[in-house]
């Protein structure tokens, strides 16, 4: 997700039809210079060279979102037909995914298989202290900045240094108000990993410490 402010314009943008790098092709219906949707950047066109701002976002199943939002509003549209098929991440299929973390040219990619043996992650991306929280079940991660707060998994819960726990979609810790009870969130977006390679091939991959650390105790990996 991206946003269309640009300067001082906001940018419309509307469907080239066609492909590149396996990642469809946008056009800004003004210029109509070319800009690829998985990186938000204009490659063609007078405004090459131009990047679009990242905004926060997740992936999430109806049911949990609609857990946590109750009163959320749908934007209703007919599901399109074709070949660009159905995006989802399975159990069967989860070596082939990865999240991609942090905006910009360098991200860093964690993948799926690895996250399962460490859904808790304190990390340093594009010099800042996240920390990522997955669900094993769905399969879903979120990014947050995380300050000077350390995180860890216990009993299938995200805890915090102090025995708090933390809600993975919102970010918020749970039966606590006020800021210092929420965290900043940070892009974190689900890849085909054969795909990311071809935009990033020499961005960072994260991978799962060979020995465990102890539980609630997940061990600070630094940044390549």
């Amino acid at each position: 997700m991206y946003g269309r402010k640009l300067e001082d314009r906001t940018v419309a943008f509307g469907h080239e039809g066609v492909l590149y790098r396996g990642s469809f092709v946008m056009y800004d219906r003004k210029t109509k210079s070319l800009w690829i949707h998985t990186t938000g950047e204009c490659v063609k066109g007078e405004l090459k060279g131009r990047r679009l701002t990242s905004v926060p976002s997740q992936v999430a199943t109806w049911g949990e979102w609609k857990k946590k939002y109750p009163h959320t509003l749908v934007l209703d549209r007919r599901k399109r037909r074709g070949f660009m098929g159905t995006f989802g991440i399975s159990k069967k299929t989860a070596r082939r995914y990865g999240i991609s973390v942090g905006p910009g040219p360098s991200p860093k990619l964690y993948p799926v298989v690895e996250l399962l043996k460490l859904p808790v992650v304190m990390d340093r991306v594009g010099g800042e202290d996240l920390v990522i929280f997955f669900d094993p079940e769905s399969l879903h991660a979120t990014a947050w900045l995380r300050g000077k707060r350390t995180f860890g998994w216990k009993d299938g819960k995200i805890v915090d240094d102090e025995g708090g726990v933390w809600d993975r979609m919102t970010g918020r810790r749970i039966g606590k108000v006020g800021e210092a009870a929420r965290l900043e969130p940070r892009s974190a977006t689900a890849w085909l990993i054969a795909r990311w390679r071809g935009f990033h091939p020499k961005s960072p991959v994260w991978k799962a410490p060979e020995e465990k650390a102890p539980e609630g105790q997940p061990e600070e990996r630094p940044e390549k």
